[in-house]
């Protein structure tokens, strides 16, 4: 596929599935835009318009998403509400804590119930910590940067107000964190603990390491850029 000047890899007018076969953790971004599967040949236009996604914010998430490299121009970006890239990581926010950690914690539960203490207090307390990292990372974006991306979309922010650097500053190494788990678990558990359930529960935790990664680089790429935009053209 022949890359644009700002490197799309995801067009408008590309089959959906063929989007998906090339880059399979796409997949993941549907239950957070409302899409459903069995959309057949359709392209990502046809797909969008039936879902009533916004196509801008899709592809400006799926391209992220397909290439870390990815950088969208201005004018790619602006085409964009802001307000439509919040919602949507607002619903990241809401699946990472419904449905991917409590995923993991099931796993967690259900192989550790043979170990001895020693073993589940470590794992338990370090996923503990991780949690609460990530949870204070959302609830500051939440409380903090969201409703301030609101007052520059209404044009009353700007001025006198947090500015985006102090943002970057907010943002915590969880993806660190979430390796470091992984590499506790990989060498530190007991030898004879459930080696298949094992395994199954690391690829779902470097999946979501992966996913968690593509939502710091949405933060990155896209929102930041976006907030100094805004906040440069503010009256």
């Amino acid at each position: 596929m022949k890359k644009d000047d700002t490197y799309s890899f995801v067009n408008a007018n590309i089959k959906l599935a063929d989007a998906v076969a090339q880059y399979n953790n796409l997949i993941t971004l549907f239950p957070r835009l409302g899409i459903s599967l069995g959309f057949g040949d359709k392209t990502v236009r046809q797909v969008c318009e039936e879902s009533h996604v916004s196509i801008p914010l899709f592809l400006l998430v799926c391209n992220v998403y397909a290439q870390k490299d990815y950088t969208p121009d201005i004018e790619t970006l602006t085409a964009c509400p802001i307000i439509n890239i919040v919602h949507y990581l607002k619903a990241s926010h809401e699946d990472y804590l419904t449905y991917n950690f409590p995923h993991i914690e099931a796993h967690l539960e259900r192989i550790m119930q043979d170990w001895a203490p020693k073993y589940k207090t470590l794992i338990t307390n370090f996923y503990t910590q991780y949690k609460q990292e990530v949870v204070q990372h959302f609830k500051h974006e939440e409380d903090v940067v969201f409703p301030y991306i609101q007052l520059l979309s209404d044009k009353k922010g700007g001025k006198g107000r947090t500015r985006s650097t102090n943002f970057d500053k907010q943002h915590s190494d969880i993806e660190d964190k979430l390796q470091d788990f992984t590499n506790l678990l990989m060498k530190y558990i007991p030898s004879d603990a459930r080696q298949r359930d094992l395994i199954n529960m690391l690829v779902d935790i470097f999946m979501l390491a992966e996913d968690i990664e593509n939502h710091t680089i949405m933060e990155d790429k896209i929102l930041i850029p976006y907030i100094k935009y805004l906040e440069s053209h503010a009256s």
